[in-house]
């Protein structure tokens, strides 16, 4: 293999490698800024997601706020507008029409951000920045759980991570059944995957013997523990 070969053949691996990092990713779910003038337009609020429902476009599921609203959308406080996958810019941008008037999304290079230009009505423009799930930390428990009838996480419980794949919950316990349950112990330490449903915010799973949705809010201050076996066994925990 002589010089000029191989020296192609890097080039051609580390251009490989430059594209696949930087592909782009619209799914997840955005925190929305407040630069759009709801005084004078039907403005995307608070949050939006988006999701892939087929091969060729995807779903933006959003709050919308501002007096337009009211004759725009009957009202409405949420919207659901289907659009095509992004092929602009190597996939990181689109001009489509959407809610009625022709817009701009723009993704950042590191898909963190997105940028919304109203290209008829530049007001009406805004930008959106990526919603990054948290597990760890310590969360207060609240006492939603019935004790009487569940051995219920109590207190506090901390999350940690144990692995690429694994979390682990340490908590303290109380409950009539826990002495059955746990032998009496007061505390627990159960490993569970790293959350992957919703975008990383939420997770179905065995806890404790039974199956569990636990929900992380996308301000990542809030868990809502549901037990869909038993739910007077679901509770909340709170960041300290």
């Amino acid at each position: 293999m002589n010089t000029v070969t191989i020296f192609l053949t890097i080039t051609t691996s580390l251009l490989s490698v430059s594209l696949s990092a930087n592909l782009p990713n619209w799914l997840g779910t955005f925190n929305i800024d407040n630069s759009c003038n709801q005084a004078e337009c039907c403005c995307l609020d608070e949050e939006a997601t988006i999701v892939k429902i087929n091969e060729s476009q995807l779903l933006i599921t959003a709050n919308v706020a501002g007096l337009p609203c009211q004759t725009q959308l009957n009202g409405s406080t949420t919207v659901s507008v289907p659009l095509p996958i992004p092929q602009d810019k190597n996939g990181f941008q689109i001009t489509t029409s959407f809610l009625g008037t022709l817009n701009r999304f723009t993704l950042s290079a590191d898909s963190q951000y997105i940028a919304h230009s109203n290209l008829q009505y530049p007001r009406c423009s805004g930008s959106a920045q990526r919603v990054v799930s948290n597990w760890l930390g310590t969360f207060n428990v609240d006492d939603s759980c019935d004790q009487n009838q569940c051995c219920c996480l109590s207190e506090q419980a901390t999350i940690t991570k144990i692995s690429d794949t694994q979390l682990l919950v340490s908590a303290y316990v109380a409950g009539e059944p826990c002495q059955a349950q746990l032998n009496g112990s007061r505390t627990i330490e159960v490993p569970i995957p790293i959350p992957k449903d919703k975008n990383g915010f939420q997770i179905t799973t065995i806890f404790l013997g039974t199956m569990n949705r636990f929900t992380l809010t996308y301000d990542n201050q809030y868990i809502a523990n549901v037990n869909l076996q038993y739910p007077r066994c679901s509770g909340m925990g709170r960041r300290m």
